[in-house]
């Protein structure tokens, strides 16, 4: 497929149905995808490493990326994963600075990629883009106070639950146990233990870096106790 061709499935099938992206006026979201390129990425790479200057908006129309910190050395910390059809790296684009991410895909994951300098020249004929881009960011930061909130309310199991929930593409959920254990802030045999009941209630199958969703009625149940 041509890469301009895959950039139209991209808007029609997974972009425009983001609520951010969907909410933006035309003039916007045409000059963000006039300038857009498309790159794939293998299992691993590097859409940019943390202390990077930045190199613009990115969106995933195919596969997944995973934002990752170090608060200590030799700890990853997950921030986020940004699934098929949402937008990322929109901080350093608004304020200029270094990256504070990892952005690790996943193999075979395409980005549409827009530079910093169409950015900029964009909204030099349409300022409210900036604005634009700061919704995104706050987004996101109440996507993560909620779900730093939820660590510290809701029990192993529940936060599990609702991050499966949450971050299925489809009726999997792309992570490891490991990835897992660091994102509900158990250990990797509680992790173990925890997959092992969803698995006997039906709700879940455990497979080779994958978490394979069977009930996502009872899934999103589990995830919300209350």
């Amino acid at each position: 497929m041509h890469p301009g061709d895959f950039a139209l499935v991209a808007v029609s099938t997974y972009l425009a149905n983001d609520s951010w992206f969907g909410s933006l006026p035309e003039e916007h979201k045409g000059a963000l995808l006039s300038a857009a390129q498309q790159h794939e990425f293998p299992d691993g790479g590097h859409v940019y490493r943390i202390g990077d200057p930045p190199n613009g908006l990115h969106a995933v129309v195919h596969g997944q990326v995973r934002l990752i910190s170090y608060p200590v050395a030799g700890q990853e910390q997950w921030k986020m994963i940004v699934k098929r059809g949402r937008w990322f790296g929109e901080l350093s684009v608004i304020d200029g600075g270094e990256r504070p991410h990892d952005a690790l895909a996943a193999a075979g994951t395409i980005i549409l990629s827009v530079a910093m300098a169409a950015i900029v020249a964009a909204a030099e004929r349409a300022p409210l883009l900036w604005r634009g881009l700061a919704l995104l960011h706050c987004a996101h930061h109440r996507l993560g106070m909620r779900d730093a909130a939820r660590v510290r309310s809701l029990p192993a199991l529940a936060r599990l639950a609702a991050f499966l929930a949450g971050h299925a593409s489809g009726t999997a959920v792309e992570a490891t146990q490991d990835d897992l254990a660091r994102l509900v802030g158990v250990s990797r045999q509680r992790i173990n233990m925890l997959l092992g009941e969803l698995g006997s209630r039906g709700v879940v199958r455990r497979q080779y870096g994958r978490v394979k969703i069977l009930d996502p009625v009872a899934l999103a149940a589990i995830a919300d106790p209350d």
